[in-house]
């Protein structure tokens, strides 16, 4: 019984919603939210996309991520020569759309999407899930496509055969799909324990921040209170606090002691450590999401060696990956392949007088 399985016939008793499911890795598909009703520990569920944006380092990440090989173009290439002339899916935005016939009771309408808007949820897709899908809305006579759109995540998953479907387990035209797999099995699988500090770690330091400091109060006489009457005195405090702008009155038999948050470990060092770690998941230099290691600088000499740095040890995870898979006969002529421009990520920015040269 796969996890989907199992849900499912839970979810009536919850509150109507318009759900994003997310495809699972044993052909699963979950909700972005955790109900705990369910009896499940919420460390135990899937990570979803959803949550693990809403830590700043994951987020930022991903938009550095995508968005820099989103602004790459594709190009076809013979060798070094550039063919003439391109394919048309890798530059195209005429509006081409089509329909997605997955089963008599469901139908997806793909729109155009520009070449940037689909790249950057491809990459967004083989970031967190590991995989990706562009489906063909027209081929040429050889079959090969001419435009093609990213087919949206929460629309399709493969079964145990390998098979890629629809929701309702319909197969999808096999000949008009592009599967990308990905250079892993995605953040929110390996990522999940490191990401779920993180957002630990943000909770706890917003709680430090909204309440800086504990307030002991401190019996100063041998009277015995009661718990109730322990419970009220705190109560009383608390409400005072609250009522008072902060003024807070005490007689003989209570003294208040200040109890400071040591919050410098927990919101700069504590956070940094888990940034740290999060960029170390998505492959890219700590430094782009502001972390730091023990010493370290947060400049690089050039933005052209950073940049360079990061196309090599980093952004080349999910771009070969994209290449590869673009490159195959399916898409393009035997003899052909598929790259990456990245002149505009290592090439020198032009100043407002100077040329476009580094000394």
């Amino acid at each position: 019984m796969t996890v989907r399985d199992w849900l499912w016939p839970r979810l009536p008793a919850l509150p109507p919603l318009e759900p994003q499911f997310e495809a699972w890795t044993d052909n699963s598909h979950l909700f972005d939210f955790v109900a705990p009703d369910l009896g499940i520990p919420a460390d135990r569920m899937p990570l979803s996309r959803f949550a693990a944006m809403r830590v700043p380092a994951v987020s930022r990440g991903r938009h550095l991520t995508c968005s820099a090989i989103a602004g790459c173009p594709l190009e076809a290439y013979r060798g070094a020569d550039l063919v003439a002339p391109q394919p048309t899916w890798a530059y195209a935005t005429d509006g081409q759309t089509g329909d997605v016939d997955t089963s008599d009771a469901r139908r997806w309408q793909l729109t155009a999407q520009a070449p940037w808007y689909r790249m950057l949820w491809t990459v967004d897709d083989l970031l967190f899930y590991g995989e990706s899908l562009w489906y063909s809305t027209a081929l040429d006579v050889d079959g090969r496509p001419t435009r093609m759109v990213r087919f949206p995540y929460s629309a399709w998953t493969v079964d145990d055969a390998g098979a890629i479907t629809d929701l309702d387990n319909h197969p999808l035209d096999t000949a008009r799909l592009v599967y990308f797999p990905g250079p892993h099995e995605g953040i929110l699988r390996f990522g999940a324990r490191t990401i779920r500090q993180a957002s630990s770690l943000e909770q706890s330091s917003a709680d430090v921040a909204a309440h800086p400091f504990r307030l002991e109060l401190h019996q100063t006489t041998a009277a015995t209170l009661t718990g109730d009457e322990r419970r009220e005195v705190v109560s009383e405090a608390r409400a005072a606090l609250a009522a008072s702008d902060g003024v807070l009155f005490t007689n003989a038999a209570l003294e208040t002691k200040e109890h400071r948050m040591d919050s410098d470990a927990l919101l700069i060092g504590g956070r940094n450590a888990a940034a740290l770690d999060v960029a170390r998941h998505i492959s890219m230099p700590g430094a782009m999401i502001d972390a730091t290691t023990e010493g370290a600088s947060l400049e690089y000499q050039t933005a052209t060696a950073r940049n360079q740095q990061w196309i090599d040890y980093g952004l080349s995870l999910y771009m070969d990956s994209v290449e590869s898979r673009l490159g195959m006969d399916d898409v393009v002529p035997q003899g052909q392949r598929v790259a990456f421009d990245t002149a505009d990520l290592t090439t020198p920015t032009a100043g407002p007088t100077g040329p476009v040269t580094e000394d």
